[in-house]
């Protein structure tokens, strides 16, 4: 007889980023919010991550884990896992899994989060069931992207087993994993269990193998976590539509998005900008900050003072679409000025390509690739005049929801999370930026322009004359504040959809989702 729970209070979270840990992208700051808000509505909530050489947190008595896997060379590897944990908020706590001898230490504890990925999601595998075995069985379980994915996997096939139908949710934050041999997931090396077990097969779950699973989907690992779990969720409505359209539409019905959300907040930016400048005005402002920066932070390019601010951050990849901003931005009147906050992922080639495109806008534009504090950060974005997002692909965009909380309007390209995340002023009462096609450099420095100098009107009445979309200009001559409802607009489009609230709301239902796949799993 198979059981499945009647509630969930008990949620572990299997992720490899969490936000004041560590964080390489957006996924930390997701996995935080998310953790946070469930511990608010009083979930008791465990994240379980390698310890990425963090050293915190106390050790976690009477809990290791040791054995030895055998490799395709059939040589045999120990390995001997350790764990601690610590209260990172009053409603969450995490375990860190680490090595107790340099073997595993060498794995767990590379300070780089995605160095040695195949190997730390391998003895997650083999941590999880220690886990389980010393602290009970969770409530649910919940992966975030691949790297996570296999040790849920593991628990929730090895819980069946014991005759708990664990519910499991996966969740796709950044789409597409590696493909790995059935060694690589097998007892002897990860240690998936082998046998049959229920999988969803959109009538009812039938049971199946976990190796003609595995070869079902040519070892992709993602897919075969989409198989594999309860529900799966996305970070946005039209990522939901990506996964239809790659692994089919019978996984519609398990389905679920989960927007990200900020903790940004307009009212502590502007205290902070009064306690150190003496200012909040942020035409007043915005140039002694800028002036601020480039004194403390090496830039690449020069930047000397002009009419607007634009502002893009992000990773110096191909995806994020700089190439794109800084060719659009040729074409955008002079007076703009361009500061990108990039973040090196170790593209030299591209970043090489990108500083040459900085060059080519003397005095106009500057890259800073280092890491400024988070004050300084989130004031420059609440200066700017516009905040934008070229990306090509993206799959939600949290830097776009993170400017609109401060009140600095966006362009952003029409694609993936984003196109839901912005409302197009061009056709919205209570619009908050600009979208154009991915890719089009013209449409993009022309969309730059047009909110640059719409927000600029608004504080210094000058610059109507570079409006180009009439609809744009009709508004700012009915009214010359038409930027300061627009930087209103953003602050309450966040609010009513971008708070922890919401994320605890979509979370739960996730959950509820979840539930329910397992409990007909366990009947069936």
């Amino acid at each position: 007889m198979i059981i499945a729970p009647s509630q969930i209070k008990k949620v572990w979270i299997i992720t490899f980023e969490y936000a004041g840990l560590k964080k390489v992208g957006g996924l930390g700051e997701a996995v935080k919010n998310i953790s946070v808000a469930l511990g608010c509505l009083g979930y008791e909530v465990t994240v379980i991550m390698p310890s990425h050489g963090i050293d915190a947190g106390q050790v976690l008595e009477g809990v290791t884990c040791s054995g030895v896997r055998v490799g395709e060379d059939r040589w045999h590897y120990p390995y001997n896992i350790g764990f601690s944990t610590l209260n990172v908020d009053d409603r969450v706590r995490v375990v860190l899994v680490r090595g107790n001898d340099s073997r595993t230490s060498t794995i767990l504890e590379d300070p780089y989060v995605y160095g040695r990925v195949e190997e730390k999601a391998c003895l997650l595998c083999k941590a999880l069931i220690c886990l389980a075995e010393r602290l009970g069985f969770p409530d649910i379980i919940h992966s975030n992207d691949w790297h996570s994915a296999l040790a849920a996997i593991t628990l929730k096939i090895y819980a069946e087993h014991k005759g708990l139908a664990l519910p499991y949710l996966h969740q796709v934050h950044l789409p597409g994993s590696p493909r790995f041999s059935w060694h690589y997931v097998s007892p002897e090396w990860c240690g998936v269990p082998v046998g049959q077990h229920r999988v969803w097969r959109v009538c009812c779950h039938r049971l199946e193998n976990t190796y003609d699973l595995w070869r079902s989907v040519d070892g992709n690992l993602e897919a075969f976590a989409v198989l594999e779990a309860d529900a799966v969720a996305t970070v946005s409505r039209s990522m939901i539509n990506e996964l239809l359209s790659r692994y089919g539409d019978w996984i519609r019905e398990k389905t679920c998005f989960i927007y990200n959300s900020t903790d940004w907040n307009l009212r502590e930016v502007v205290d902070y900008a009064s306690r150190s400048y003496g200012e909040v005005d942020r035409a007043r402002l915005r140039w002694v900050v800028v002036r601020d920066l480039l004194s403390r932070y090496r830039g690449f390019g020069q930047l000397t003072e002009g009419d607007a601010l634009v502002l893009s951050t992000g990773r110096l990849t191909p995806q994020k679409g700089f190439e794109h901003l800084l060719r659009g931005f040729r074409g955008v009147e002079e007076g703009l000025r361009l500061i990108i906050l990039g973040v090196s992922v170790g593209d030299l080639g591209y970043e090489d390509y990108i500083r040459q495109l900085i060059l080519d806008l003397s005095g106009r534009a500057v890259l800073i690739t280092e890491k400024i504090d988070q004050q300084t950060y989130k004031l420059l974005h609440y200066v700017a005049n516009a905040f934008v997002v070229p990306s090509i692909y993206e799959p939600f965009g949290i830097v776009a929801v993170e400017s609109m909380a401060v009140g600095t309007p966006v362009v952003a390209s029409d694609v993936g999370g984003l196109s839901e995340i912005i409302k197009d002023l061009r056709f919205h009462d209570d619009g908050c930026g600009l979208k154009v096609r991915p890719g089009n450099e013209s449409e993009l420095g022309e969309a730059i322009q047009n909110l640059s100098y719409l927000t600029l009107i608004s504080e210094t009445g000058k610059g109507i004359e570079y409006l180009t979309y009439e609809n744009l200009k009709q508004l700012a001559r009915k009214d010359p504040a038409i930027g300061h409802v627009v930087r209103e607009n953003c602050v309450k489009h966040v609010e009513r959809n971008f708070r922890l609230l919401n994320t605890a709301e979509q979370v739960v239902k996730c959950y509820e989702l979840s539930r329910k796949m397992a409990y007909y799993r366990a009947i069936t």
